[in-house]
């Protein structure tokens, strides 16, 4: 019964660097944010990332890595070479979404562990461009079972987190309706949900859209397609969260299962009490928030930074 790693980081704005070819208009929209952000800095961004990752599952490194805020392929093929040990085949699994700055969803996995298939994406209808959610079906290559695992970033809170939440209201409600069909025609297939929300699980997009729930027997025993949040157990003193802002702590990333991941007639289920905030030392700023890296353009870049979130990491058991 093998164990699969699985990992979610939000990358904070990995770019590629300033000179790189871009569509015409996003480079024309991130001229003056890309400013001084050389091949250099990127690849130092790189290292550093790529040093966090690969301390995580003692030094063995995640099978699947759910990420946000990459801006294309290019930059994350970079990132799979740097995380590269021996025995891993680290691919990346990625699209184009919509977003209005170019950062995007995507995967990393490996694909000696997980073969990768029917990768697909839904835009979020709004008046402006939001990023996609975007899932594929992993399948564990020694017992043959599969899953689907869904990235999510959901809209951010800089217009204000009240201001803003209608937003992820409605992307929670396009989950919900994405997990429906994708439920359809197998009520126990088993979904693993990821992602940077922008909402902490107790906050309304999270219970009353996408039907989230510290509850497993209501997952079990739903109709509707309603999904157990593991971040539940670890909201309290000693993990505050993933994510600090004006000194305040938010659970921000997360993950979440359906059913089917819950069963014991599963073949690909989550360990219980897996689910974990990774902190290891280096990542630590000051008061013990993510140290980030930040960039040239704002006067904020530090070069021993990493990201301004904290990965979260799971186990999935296959039989």
């Amino acid at each position: 019964m093998p164990d699969i790693r699985v990992a979610w980081w939000n990358l904070e704005n990995l770019f590629d660097h300033e000179r790189a070819a871009r569509d015409p208009g996003l480079a024309r929209f991130l001229k003056s944010e890309l400013k001084g952000w050389t091949a250099a800095v990127r690849d130092r961004k790189l290292d550093q990332l790529a040093s966090i990752i690969g301390l995580m599952f003692d030094e063995a490194g995640p099978d699947l890595l759910g990420v946000a805020e990459a801006e294309n392929e290019a930059v994350l093929e970079l990132l799979a070479a740097r995380i590269a040990k021996p025995g891993r085949e680290y691919r990346v699994l990625g699209h184009e979404s919509l977003d209005a700055r170019g950062i995007d969803v995507s995967f990393i996995y490996d694909a000696s562990v997980l073969a990768a298939s029917h990768p697909a994406h839904q835009v979020v209808v709004k008046r402006t461009a939001t990023r996609d959610l975007f899932w594929a079906t992993f399948t564990v290559r020694e017992t043959g079972a599969s899953f689907v695992a869904m990235a999510n970033h959901w809209p951010a809170r800089s217009a204000g987190q009240y201001l803003s939440e209608p937003f992820r209201m409605l992307t929670g409600e396009t989950v919900s309706v994405v997990l429906a069909n994708l439920l359809d025609t197998d009520k126990y297939a088993p979904v693993l949900l990821m992602g940077d929300f922008n909402d902490e699980p107790f906050n309304r997009s999270m219970q009353e859209y996408l039907l989230g729930t510290r509850d497993r027997e209501q997952v079990t025993r739903a109709r509707s397609p309603r999904v157990w949040n593991l971040m539940w157990p670890l909201m309290d003193d000693r993990h505050p969260g993933t994510y600090r802002h004006d000194s305040v702590w938010n659970m921000l990333d997360q993950f979440l299962v359906t059913k089917g991941m819950l069963r014991r007639k599963s073949r690909v289920k989550v360990v219980s009490d897996s689910a974990s905030i990774f902190r290891p030392p280096p990542l630590l700023g000051r008061a013990k928030a993510p140290r980030r890296f930040g960039r040239p353009s704002r006067h904020s870049m530090d070069r021993d930074g990493y990201s301004d979130h904290f990965p979260i990491t799971l186990l999935l058991r296959s039989t």
